[in-house]
């Protein structure tokens, strides 16, 4: 009986959730002082309603701002620590002015993913030429 107890209490001891998500919630807002028509200036807000501590390089998001029939996208991600029930703030730019405004989670490898174009190298892969003897 008392293995199988021991055994019991070691699977509901596992480490907690590794998905921050769950106790972090996003918001953004257009910052109606900066903003212009060119661009529109976003405040990202990262509210931890947990007891976790939580790197903000691991908290990364997308913004979109939706209207005429485009979407503009740009993701991002939060700098420092967001401390237990604390909150983070970061600005991101859009291009275009925008009113409607929308931000949810990613994976934070999918912030670090560019677009590339087919056949064309990205900028940490170009290969330097090397000076003929």
């Amino acid at each position: 009986m008392f293995p199988a107890f021991a055994l019991s209490l070691l699977f509901l001891a596992g480490d907690p959730s590794e998905d921050p998500w769950i106790e972090v919630h996003l918001s953004i807002a257009r910052d109606p002082y900066t903003s212009s028509d060119q661009v529109t200036l976003c405040r990202v807000r990262a509210v931890n309603h947990g007891g976790r501590r939580w790197p903000g390089r691991s908290l990364a998001f997308e913004a979109r701002a939706r209207g005429g029939g485009v979407t503009v996208r740009e993701r991002g991600r939060f700098g420092l620590e967001l401390a237990p029930y604390g909150s983070l703030e970061t600005l991101i730019s859009l291009p275009g002015r925008h009113e409607i405004l929308e931000v949810s989670p990613i994976a934070p490898g999918e912030s670090d993913a560019r677009e590339r174009r087919p056949g064309k190298p990205s900028s940490g892969s170009k290969k330097r030429k090397r000076p003929r003897s």
